[in-house]
């Protein structure tokens, strides 16, 4: 991976912390976005480390992330907070089976909101890129239905907005 893909999944994850900080404290996306840049939050992930004797469970370490794409970072979070009530609708009508709107964890509906808004905000970014990026974020925090249920939703958004680069060639 280079590193301005690097650069721009670390905006991705940070956005996502952005966003569901939001959700969570009240706090004004300006501001949370504030600390990001200047590093008061986020900027690192916590590793699973082995005993290399494999006689106790692997220790957690933190570990610094690349640094985020700060231009990416703040239209990504600054748009999914403004657009979070078109958003909610776009992931709420896609939802299917036993899910509902009401049901999402809000991490889950962060995560969602962030991919809806690039897939229908970013039309430079290719909808497989975004798809991937997501669902490999929900897999950081999730090992469960979650995740399938992200690739589901984003893959029925993305067949919506962007046809054209999911036509037969």
């Amino acid at each position: 991976m280079t590193t301005s893909a690097r650069r721009r999944s670390a905006a991705r994850l940070a956005a996502v912390q952005a966003v569901y900080a939001t959700a969570i404290t009240g706090a004004r996306i300006q501001d949370v976005l504030k600390d990001v840049l200047e590093g008061r939050l986020g900027g690192e992930a916590l590793a699973d480390i082995p005993d290399p004797e494999g006689l106790f469970e692997p220790r957690e370490e933190a570990t610094p992330l690349a640094p985020a794409d700060s231009l990416m970072l703040t239209s990504l979070g600054r748009g999914t907070v403004a657009e979070a009530a078109r958003l909610d609708e776009i992931i709420d009508g896609s939802l299917s089976g036993d899910w509902s709107g009401a049901r999402l964890e809000m991490l889950v509906r962060s995560i969602l909101r962030v991919a809806v808004y690039e897939l229908t905000g970013m039309p430079d970014v290719p909808p497989r890129v975004t798809i991937t990026e997501y669902v490999d974020l929900a897999g950081a925090f999730y090992d469960g239905p979650e995740v399938k249920l992200v690739n589901a939703v984003l893959d029925r958004i993305a067949r919506q907005v962007h046809p054209e680069a999911f036509a037969p060639r």
